[in-house]
Formats: structure tokens, sequence, C-alpha cells
């Protein structure tokens, strides 16, 4: 009886010691990088609540562009609050320069789901930004909910359709 007593002693004891926290980190984006390789998609917070998601091509050039609100990857709440007006245009303008985007080709504007859709299509990119109000491009007030910036670059680069792309500074050169 003395033995099974030790056993379980020991056990007991292996136990405890086993269920100590130790100091254990998650891996972090090297590591992810280490083990996988470049990244097909990255986010970044690039101002209060906004972030950009970039899809990569084949060809590590961004192919997709969101511009949305800061949310967790599991969001429950699926309505998107306003997010700065102003703020959006910010970023639009420091990742598609008028240059980059080229000439203006067409504007338009639907009501989905009691929003408003803004469609501009330029020789190199698609913007299509949705709003609250038409009039988020010249707000001052949190209005956009979200953008999607790419599509007519992809098409002339061959990416698969439903894409959409942006040149890179490689293709801006050119």
């Amino acid at each position: 009886m003395s033995v099974k007593l030790h056993v379980a002693t020991v056990g007991l004891v292996g136990w405890l010691f086993a269920s100590v926290p130790s100091e254990v980190s998650a891996p972090n984006a090297q590591d992810f990088h280490k083990l996988y390789g470049e990244a097909s998609m990255e986010r970044f917070d690039v101002r209060n609540g906004i972030t950009v998601t970039v899809e990569y091509g084949p060809d590590r050039a961004a192919c997709q562009i969101l511009i949305a609100q800061r949310r967790l990857l599991v969001e429950v709440q699926s309505l998107d609050s306003p997010m700065s007006s102003p703020g959006v245009s910010g970023v639009l303008q420091e990742l598609l320069p008028p240059v980059t985007r080229g000439r203006q080709i067409n504007s338009d504007s639907i009501q989905v789901d009691g929003n408003t859709l803004l469609r501009t299509n330029y020789e190199n990119v698609s913007i299509r930004r949705i709003c609250s109000s038409p009039s988020c491009v010249s707000s001052s007030e949190n209005q956009d909910l979200r953008t999607l910036v790419g599509e007519r670059y992809v098409k002339r680069r061959g990416y698969e359709l439903g894409g959409t792309g942006i040149p890179n500074a490689a293709h801006r050169a050119k």
C-alpha cells in the first residue's frame, strides 16, 4: 500500500509542478515568417481606429487593399461604426497619390443597404468607398465604413478576376 501512495504522491507533485505557469510566449511575426515564409496578407494600424489590410499577389505587389475600422479577427458585432472621413482620405492619398491612380475614367454612386457605395475608376486603380452618407469624400465627419482599392490594375497585370491591385514602387517607375 505504501508503494501506491508513493506513486500517487509523485504523480500529484509532478502534476503540480507541470501546471505552474511558466514563461511561454506566443509566436511573433518573425517566428511565423521563419516557419511559413512570406505573408500573403498583412494588416497595419495606420490611423487612430483605421487599419489597412493588404493581400499580396504572386509578384509580392499589393493586389487587394482594404481600409477599414480596427476590429478583432472574430468579431461578433457585424455593423461597422463610421471612421474618420478625412482620415480615410489621408490614407488613400498616402497609398495612392493622384499620379499613381492615373486619369479618372468615371465615378458613380449607388445605395446599398442604407449606405452609399462610391465607385471611382482611374486608369490604374478602382476605389470603392462605402459610406453612411453620399458626402463622405468631402465630409469632415465620421462617415466612412470601409474602402476597397484595386481591380483595374489587376486586370492589366493578369491576376485572377475578383482581385484588386495597386502598383508597387517598381511598377510606378515604368
